[in-house]
């Protein structure tokens, strides 16, 4: 038959022929591994098989629903594509390299197929993340933690206004040690921002407060250790905790004050060189009254005495009843462990009648 053009060449089909067994449903392998199902033209016996329904692929073989009957190269497999071979990408062999850019967004992805391992270290910086791309609702409870976020990797101008408020913030999370020094100061505390109830009971004392600090008040009520029970002998002032003490009880003996700041804590760490504390003691006197001395971190203190005179007492019955000794110490840390105390003693009594002698300065009542 005559034609016009080039010269027709016909290129064979790839066949593969295999047996029958009557049980066997798998055969292979193929002579290439088919792009699909309709990428082959399967007969059995003569007889033409659906794609997908009569069969299926596995790489380079096949699986035929039905095992077919025995019969020598009764099942005959057309490859279609006139003998071109369909490419196929081995496992591994695109690389992000053989990528158009942009070729890939989010509505490619399907959701929860990234996940944290399958992203490098370093990878995703500030700089890759749109303003406002990642909201509240994107971040998992307790998923950021504050090892997972960089020193200093976070500053005030990178949090709104208002952007953290307190029902955010777990108790106890925010500790003195986790704030830089001079991170807070006090025009970044709003007017009334702070008020009694925002501390714990005894939060602040004075040993926490920053020298040079000064401090306006209008009224301070300040705690008094009131003891109820007569002592003797050593008995110990915790200045760190209160510096006011009153005994209700009468003196059993003489008394030695050992003064330190608070239980497992000495004075000579709680006050730096040139710091002060004053502590106010009134010890209750009975028909004797009793001398008491001072210790500081267990160390003997001579102090200077109000008058350049320590206080004369009656060491035996016969003084009169009802009355104190007010003992006020001053106290300078001039060196490690080293101290200068102003002391005074001040007598007081019950006064009898409508007034007090304004000359007698003596104990007891007034007669």
């Amino acid at each position: 038959m005559a034609y016009i053009g080039n010269q027709v060449s016909s290129v064979p089909f790839i066949i593969d022929t295999f047996s029958g067994t009557g049980s066997a449903s798998v055969f292979g392998q193929l002579t290439r591994a088919p792009a699909g199902v309709a990428s082959i033209a399967v007969f059995i016996s003569g007889v033409y098989k659906t794609p997908g329904v009569d069969y299926t692929l596995n790489g380079d073989l096949i699986l035929f629903t039905t095992p077919p009957a025995a019969g020598t190269d009764n099942i005959v497999i057309h490859h279609m594509g006139n003998g071109s071979a369909t490419q196929v990408p081995s496992d591994g062999s695109v690389t992000g390299a053989k990528l158009s850019s942009n070729v890939v967004r989010s509505n490619n992805i399907v959701a929860g197929t990234i996940t944290s391992n399958h992203i490098a270290v370093g990878a995703i910086t500030g700089n890759l993340i749109p303003a406002r791309a990642i909201s509240p609702n994107h971040i998992v409870t307790n998923s950021i933690t504050g090892n997972l976020i960089g020193l200093n990797a976070i500053s005030g101008n990178q949090i709104g206004i208002s952007a953290i408020t307190s029902n955010l913030i777990n108790v106890g999370a925010v500790t003195g040690n986790t704030i830089g020094l001079f991170a807070v100061s006090g025009n970044q505390i709003g007017l009334g921002a702070i008020s009694s109830n925002h501390f714990a009971g005894g939060g602040i004392t004075s040993d926490v407060l920053s020298s040079n600090l000064t401090v306006s008040t209008a009224r301070v009520a300040e705690t008094v250790n009131v003891v109820t029970t007569g002592i003797s002998g050593n008995y110990q002032i915790h200045i760190a905790n209160s510096t006011v003490y009153h005994f209700l009880a009468n003196t059993t003996g003489n008394i030695t004050f050992q003064m330190i700041a608070n239980t497992g804590r000495s004075v000579d760490t709680m006050l730096g060189i040139g710091q002060s504390a004053s502590v106010a003691i009134m010890v209750k006197q009975g028909s004797t009254r009793y001398r008491a001395n001072l210790h500081i971190d267990g160390v003997h203190q001579t102090a200077y005495w109000a008058g350049n005179a320590q206080p004369q007492y009656t060491t035996s019955a016969g003084a009169q009843s009802m009355t104190y000794d007010a003992y006020t110490f001053s106290i300078i840390k001039i060196g490690a462990g080293q101290y200068t105390v102003f002391a005074s003693n001040t007598p007081f009594g019950q006064a009898n009648g409508q007034g007090m002698s304004s000359i007698n300065t003596g104990f007891g009542p007034i007669q």
